[in-house]
């Protein structure tokens, strides 16, 4: 969304709008609180705007709102972060394998530039988040080809959960949505090789799932831990 557009929107959607931003690209980690009290000061707007935004973010599963103890970014469980991933393999690869009986050479040059700009970005730990919007962005481009803007929208939510089970779960040293990757499913999509470009799709995201801790390391021994072990 570019920042005329984002200045158009209703005051409520501005903040829904600059909060799912925050998260896409991982500055606002899980967890965070979401003060109505603060958010109003930051937007000069009263809490009754701010709950609306609020509440359209817990709608798409981005902000989690619980009685008495207020909103916070959403913590996904490792069982939905599966889940999650799971759902954008079938839908993915499905949008994918349809959209390529009518691709255009200029839509695979406009791809070639997406992940061109991708693999400008650093992969540095500072820029971890900035590496993981862009290959968001790389998947969005893929299913704008697909024409179903219902269907891209579910998608732009489910990339959404996706930038919080990264930043709860993402090992430090793990390198997520690869370059290379990228480049072997675009030359499959280029070669018009469905197939191919299905099962890349797949073996991509669940790559990425594979990469994240999702099971937490079982605790030592209590003895072990004191140095005591017999």
């Amino acid at each position: 969304m570019s920042d005329n557009e984002d200045k158009a929107l209703p005051i409520d959607r501005r903040i829904e709008a600059d909060i799912t931003r925050a998260i896409y690209d991982q500055r606002m980690p899980p967890g965070t609180r979401l003060s109505e009290e603060r958010l109003g000061e930051l937007y000069e707007v009263s809490r009754t705007v701010v709950r609306k935004a609020l509440f359209q973010l817990s709608s798409r599963k981005l902000v989690e709102i619980r009685p008495n103890r207020g909103a916070r970014v959403a913590q996904p469980s490792a069982a939905q972060a599966r889940e999650v991933f799971a759902a954008r393999a079938t839908l993915e690869a499905a949008m994918l394998e349809e959209s390529m009986t009518r691709l255009t050479p200029a839509d695979i040059a406009a791809l070639r530039d997406t992940l061109a700009h991708d693999h400008d970005t650093p992969t540095d730990e500072a820029d971890a988040a900035e590496s993981i919007a862009e290959s968001g962005d790389f998947h969005r481009a893929l299913a704008r080809l697909h024409g179903n803007t219902v269907l891209q929208e579910f998608l732009d939510e489910l990339i959404g959960q996706t930038s919080l089970i990264i930043a709860l779960y993402r090992p430090r040293d793990a390198a997520l949505c690869s370059h290379d990757a990228h480049d072997a499913l675009l030359d499959a999509i280029e070669a018009g090789d469905a197939a191919t470009a299905r099962r890349a799709m797949r073996a991509h995201l669940m790559a990425c799932l594979d990469a994240l801790e999702l099971d937490p390391p079982q605790p030592a021994a209590l003895a072990d831990m004191l140095g005591r072990a017999r």
